[in-house]
C-alpha cells in the first residue's frame, strides 16, 4: 500500500514540479523584461526585412512593384509617430495655465478642435492672438483678435473663425477703422469708416469691403460734403444730372467756387474732384438752371470693378469714340482746366484769362485764351456721353466730362 501510495505521490511530483518551474519562471520580472525585448527585437527585425523574396512579396503600382513588407512598414511607421503626436506632443501643448477659469490654448493643440466656449488662444510665436468664444475650435460669437505686438485687429463677432456680424477694425495705431457690419471678414452693411488720424470719413452702405449704396462723405474736420449714392467705392458723379442747382445744392455740402459768365455758370466742388456746369439762360419748367454735365478732376476712369487709365481701355469698355480730335474750349471747358492746373500741372498748362474774384467765392469770367486747343476723345453709352480731354494723341487723359446725351 505504501509502495503504491508513494508512486502516486512521486507521479503526481513529477507533473507539478515543471509546472511550478514554469509559472515561477513566467512570473519573474527579469524573465518578463527580457522576454518583451527579445519578442520586440524579433518584431522589429521582421518589420524592417522588407527584401522580397518572391513575386507575391510584391504589389503592382502603376507598372512599378512596391515590396509589401516595405509598404507596411511606412504605414506603422506613419502610425506611430502620428500616435506618438496626437498622445504625447499635443497633450503637452494643449493648453496652459487658466486665467479666470479661461484656458489658454496653442492655435494648433487638437484639443482646441473640440473645445466650446470662451478661451484664450496662442499664436505661432506664442503671443495671444485671439480671446472670446470658440465652436468645435472656429472663432465663434464675440471675440477679440490681436496683432503680434498685442493692439488690436477686430473685436466683435466672429463665425468659422471670419469677422461675421457687427463689430470693429481698428489700425496699428489703435485707433478706430470701420466700426459696423461685417460679412466674410469685409465691410458688408451700413457702417462708418475712419482715416487713421481719427476724423470720420464716409457713413452709409458698404458692399464687399467698399462704399456701395446711399452715403455721406465728410472732410477732415467731421463736416460733411457729399450726401449720395456710391458704387464699388466710387462716388455717382451722373447723379448730379438733370438736377437744379438746389438740388445739387444738397448733394453737395461741401466747399464750393461758383464761376459766371454771360452765358454759362459752372461750380467748382474741390472735397470730391469734380464740378458741375448749366447755362444761365436755359428756361425749364420749374424756372430754375439745371446741371448740364459734371466735370471729374481724375486721370482715372471708375467703372464697375475697375478702373481705366488710357483710352485704349476706354475703347474697349465703351466701344469706339465718335469724335476725336483737336478742339478750343467751352467757358466750362476753361474753368475745369484753370481749376485743375491749381493743383497740379495738366494737359498744356492753365488757361490763361480774366478771372475776377469778387467774394471769396464766386469768379467772374471775363475772358481766357480762346486759341487754348486740347485733343479730345468722346464715346457714347446708353444715354451718357463722355469726354475725355487729353494733351495730344497718346492714349493718357488728365479729366473727363459726363453729360446727357441728345
Amino acid at each position: 500500500m505504501n509502495r503504491l501510495f508513494q508512486g502516486f505521490l512521486n507521479a503526481l511530483k513529477a507533473r507539478i514540479v515543471p509546472l511550478w518551474t514554469k509559472i515561477r519562471l513566467f512570473t519573474n520580472p527579469s524573465y518578463l523584461k527580457g522576454e518583451v525585448l527579445r519578442r520586440m527585437i524579433q518584431f522589429f527585425r521582421k518589420m524592417t526585412d522588407v527584401r522580397p523574396r518572391n513575386k507575391n512579396d510584391y504589389y503592382g503600382f502603376f507598372g512599378w512593384l512596391v515590396s509589401k513588407r516595405l509598404a507596411f512598414l511606412l504605414v506603422v511607421s506613419i502610425g506611430m509617430l502620428s500616435a506618438f503626436y496626437v498622445t504625447v506632443v499635443q497633450p503637452l501643448s494643449a493648453f496652459t495655465e487658466s486665467e479666470n477659469g479661461v484656458k489658454t490654448y496653442s492655435y494648433r493643440s487638437v484639443p482646441l478642435r473640440f473645445t466650446e466656449g470662451r478661451v484664450r488662444i496662442l499664436g505661432k510665436s506664442k503671443y495671444l492672438a485671439y480671446e472670446g468664444n470658440v465652436e468645435k475650435g472656429a472663432a465663434t460669437g464675440m471675440g477679440i483678435l490681436y496683432r503680434k505686438d498685442g493692439s488690436t485687429v477686430y473685436e466683435g463677432q466672429f463665425e468659422k473663425n471670419e469677422f461675421h456680424g457687427t463689430g470693429t477694425s481698428y489700425y496699428p495705431t489703435g485707433q478706430v477703422q470701420y466700426t459696423g457690419a461685417f460679412q466674410h471678414n469685409v465691410y458688408c452693411g451700413s457702417g462708418r469708416l475712419y482715416r487713421e488720424n481719427g476724423s470720420l470719413e464716409y457713413e452709409g452702405e458698404f458692399l464687399e469691403g467698399k462704399k456701395d449704396g446711399a452715403g455721406t462723405l465728410y472732410d477732415g474736420g467731421n463736416n460733411k460734403v457729399f450726401n449720395g449714392n456710391f458704387s464699388k467705392g466710387n462716388l455717382l458723379y451722373t447723379d448730379f444730372l438733370g438736377k437744379s442747382t438746389g438740388d445739387a445744392a444738397k448733394l453737395y455740402t461741401g466747399r464750393k467756387t461758383v464761376y459766371t459768365d454771360d452765358e454759362y455758370f459752372v461750380l467748382d466742388m474741390p472735397d470730391i474732384s469734380g464740378l458741375i456746369y448749366g447755362l444761365q439762360g436755359q428756361e425749364n419748367l420749374q424756372d430754375a438752371v439745371m446741371v448740364e454735365g459734371v466735370y471729374v478732376l481724375q486721370d482715372g476712369f471708375a467703372y464697375g470693378e475697375r478702373e481705366y487709365t488710357n483710352i485704349a481701355e476706354i475703347a474697349q469698355l465703351l466701344g469706339d469714340a465718335v469724335y476725336e480730335g483737336n478742339t478750343y474750349l467751352t467757358t466750362p471747358d476753361a474753368v475745369a482746366i484753370h481749376v485743375l492746373n491749381q493743383t497740379k500741372a495738366a494737359l498744356n498748362g492753365d488757361v490763361t484769362g480774366e478771372w475776377n474774384a469778387y467774394l471769396a467765392d464766386a469768379v467772374t469770367v471775363d475772358s481766357f485764351d480762346v486759341g487754348y486747343s486740347v485733343y479730345i476723345y468722346t464715346f457714347v453709352q446708353e444715354d451718357l456721353r463722355y469726354t475725355f480731354f487729353c494733351k495730344d494723341r497718346s492714349g493718357s487723359f488728365s479729366m473727363y466730362l459726363i453729360e446727357k446725351q441728345g
